[in-house]
């Protein structure tokens, strides 16, 4: 060994040292960032893409979507879930296509969405009447939805008062409830073919 050089274990020693120090001082950043998050505060930003940044900036939206009437109803996110560290596999686990979820990005808040072919709880017990092959029709829903099809009276819609008839082609004429509905119909009786 020539005079003023350091000792190959020595030299190993050293490495060691500073290898041991880097991962000790990234565990460290690594621990508060998840004392931040499980204490609902956002983690510190380190723009190092793909280490230590979270993948979701906000917490998300959850919601149905009634595709019959149009609305939306939010609800609430599942427990457990670290939001701010949540790949795309986790969220295709708890939100599965399968059962209608769909995953998007309205700027930096993600909206996770499950669609249902349906009514919502407000719109199902509504009713109103249309026009279908002549006859006077019962859909399930408000006016303009497009709630499924109950029946067909056999009133046709000729034999109608005129102010019954041009509310009913024109989609105006909408229930409450089933009962309101058969009352309405009732009153129409003597126009029944």
């Amino acid at each position: 060994m020539l005079e003023g050089e350091v000792p190959p274990l020595r030299k190993a020693y050293r490495r060691l040292s500073i290898i041991g120090f880097i991962i000790f001082m990234l565990g460290i950043v690594v621990a508060y960032q998840q004392a931040r998050v499980n204490n609902g505060l956002n983690p510190v930003l380190l723009r190092v893409p793909g280490l230590l940044e979270p993948r979701v900036l906000e917490e998300p939206r959850l919601e149905k979507y009634y595709r019959f009437c149009g609305h939306r109803e939010a609800l609430p996110l599942p427990a457990g879930v670290k939001w701010n560290w949540a790949g795309v596999e986790e969220l295709h686990i708890l939100f599965p296509a399968s059962e209608g979820w769909r995953i998007t990005w309205e700027g930096e808040r993600l909206v996770i969405t499950q669609e249902i072919d349906g009514l919502c709880p407000t719109d199902s017990p509504k009713r109103h009447l249309a026009v279908k092959d002549g006859m006077v029709a019962v859909y399930q829903g408000p006016a303009g939805s497009l709630g499924p099809l109950m029946r067909v009276t056999n009133i046709k819609v000729t034999a109608l008062p005129r102010g019954w008839k041009e509310k009913i082609e024109s989609g105006q004429i909408e229930f409450n409830s089933e009962k309101e509905m058969l009352e309405a119909l009732d009153s129409l009786d003597e126009f029944r073919s």
